[in-house]
């Protein structure tokens, strides 16, 4: 289910929905890849490093940042208030740089500066390319290096120059994290000018200057391209305190690279973190829609889903039992509940490759050995199918919603679809009682909750703040007045206002949760009314 581990289907059942031509082209300007997770980041990133000679792929969990995060200098200026921005930026643009023009010359390790005899009227004609040249030089040795030793190295060299800026036993101070934080604000104010002009001294011109001669010099021919290709951002390859911050550095460098129109830097974000590191990083003077252009929105239609599942179950029937051309439809035969089983499936993802595949695998699992898979299979593998999208939607969102689990048994035993109004304050205490105990302040969900229980919110702000919380990440969908259309959060991209929250609205509860949380579907709402019982929740 995901494309680190389907070596076996994805090369022969990889489904281009046209992203992957974005992406392709340099003079396009999409290179942000947003998505959710299943959404198919990897798979396609993967795609095009496996299609293309010239892709280099950069791992993040391998470039020894963690260094960055936990050195005692580093967190010292970042504890005064030195903004490091400028560095990141300029750590990335190193790495990137280093990273072009060893592929680009197949630097060796006998003779690493070779490649550079062939610009030597270039530089005596233009100073500035020259300087860009001895920047790179500075490196010597370190130049050709693995890209873990680079950025060791470059951090380093800053660290030195920023140790060097100030008087240590002047000040009485101590080169760490509490001792940036127990500096008077005199000392600081000094700390903070000498520091920032360390960090934006020469180098910024110098790797200005390095991407002009890129761009003008060396990655001219478009039909020679080249591609940076940076996945997993949202995996634990550096401390948290500091990701946001490097994440915001890495997009603004790969705005920067546009300049090169022979390369292209491709990464890959989930949307929650995204909206997070703009969030946690927005300052002054900050414009999110100036990035908006770059980014390419993971989205899957119906249609195209069924043919991704129509290629992988052709291949999975090939491989064992006939060299007929096999889809969905002749393996998944019926209606279920008064849908055709396709219909049926879809309704229950999110519109997310990983969604579909996970049922698909659920129903085949069940009936292995037989001719094709049954309706009655499919119902009997909604269950299990519908237990595991709701643990990985927890663990998905475990890290900005510790409450998520806790907030999800508000909605147990409910009507697939519901007034807001039918949440009492009786249900909402029984709930935190029984299942928040152990929520962090930190969530949002769990410090609102805390002021409610002691008489500092109300019941109504409680619920609202659950009921966002369960909306942003696709397990209900708000319908806020009787003529307006449900809305979902991953299919509608403005979202829902806090005012739109009302006693009328309709809350529905995603199709995909139904099983795991013992929703009752509109039938059988409608033939217990019929027969007149009822089901108290």
């Amino acid at each position: 289910m995901d494309a680190e581990s389907d070596e076996r289907f994805l090369r022969d059942c990889f489904f281009d929905t046209g992203d992957l031509g974005a992406l392709l082209d340099c003079d396009d300007p999409k290179r942000i890849v947003v998505g959710r997770v299943g959404a198919g980041k990897s798979a396609l990133l993967g795609r095009l490093l496996a299609s293309q000679s010239n892709a280099i792929e950069i791992r993040a969990e391998a470039l020894s940042l963690s260094y960055v995060a936990n050195s005692d200098i580093i967190q010292f200026f970042e504890s005064a208030g030195v903004k490091l921005d400028l560095f990141y930026q300029l750590l990335w643009r190193h790495v990137f740089v280093v990273e072009l023009l060893c592929k680009r010359y197949r630097i060796s390790r006998d003779d690493p500066w070779s490649f550079l005899e062939q610009f030597r009227d270039l530089f005596s004609r233009d100073p500035a390319k020259k300087r860009a040249v001895e920047y790179l030089r500075q490196w010597n040795d370190q130049f050709w290096q693995d890209t873990e030793t680079r950025v060791k190295e470059f951090t380093s060299k800053l660290e030195r120059k920023l140790s060097a800026a100030i008087d240590v036993k002047a000040h009485g101070v101590t080169l760490n994290a509490s001792g940036g934080r127990s500096l008077t604000d005199e000392v600081k104010a000094e700390v903070m000018h000498k520091a920032q002009s360390v960090v934006n001294e020469n180098q910024v011109r110098e790797l200005g200057e390095i991407i002009t001669l890129l761009a003008d010099e060396i990655f001219t021919d478009p039909k020679n391209r080249f591609y940076l290709v940076i996945d997993r951002l949202d995996e634990s390859w550096v401390d948290d305190r500091i990701r946001y911050k490097l994440i915001r550095a890495l997009i603004e460098t790969v705005r920067a690279f546009q300049r090169i129109r022979a390369v292209k830097t491709v990464i890959a974000i989930r949307e929650d973190l995204l909206q997070s590191v703009f969030e946690e990083t927005r300052d002054a003077g900050f414009q999110e829609e100036k990035f908006s252009g770059l980014i390419l929105r993971l989205r899957w239609s119906k249609a195209q889903l069924k043919q991704l599942i129509d290629l992988r179950v052709d291949k999975l029937i090939r491989e064992q039992y006939t060299q007929k051309k096999v889809t969905f439809d002749d393996v998944f035969r019926g209606d279920v509940r008064g849908e055709s089983a396709l219909e049926y499936l879809l309704t229950r993802t999110l519109l997310r490759p990983r969604d579909v595949i996970a049922f698909v695998n659920e129903c085949i699992e069940l009936c292995e050995g037989k001719e094709y898979v049954p309706p009655s299979t499919v119902q009997d593998a909604e269950r299990k199918y519908s237990t595991g999208r709701l643990r990985s939607l927890r663990d998905e969102w475990s890290s900005h919603y510790a409450s998520l689990a806790a907030c999800t048994e508000l909605l147990r035993g409910r009507q697939s679809h519901f007034r807001y109004s039918e949440i009492t304050e009786e249900q909402l205490q029984e709930c935190i009682q029984e299942h928040w105990s152990e929520i962090p302040e930190t969530d949002p969900v769990g410090r609102i909750a805390r002021e409610y229980l002691n008489n500092e919110k109300t019941a109504n702000a409680c619920v609202i703040q659950v009921l966002k919380v369960l909306y942003t990440v696709s397990i209900i969908g708000i319908k806020p007045e009787a003529t307006a259309s449900v809305s979902w959060s991953h299919l509608d991209d403005r979202g829902i206002s806090e005012g739109h929250y009302k006693k009328s609205s309709s809350i529905n509860v995603h199709p995909m949760l139904w099983r795991a949380l013992d929703i009752v579907p509109p039938a059988r709402l409608d033939k217990r009314k019929r027969s007149g019982t009822s089901k108290r929740n």
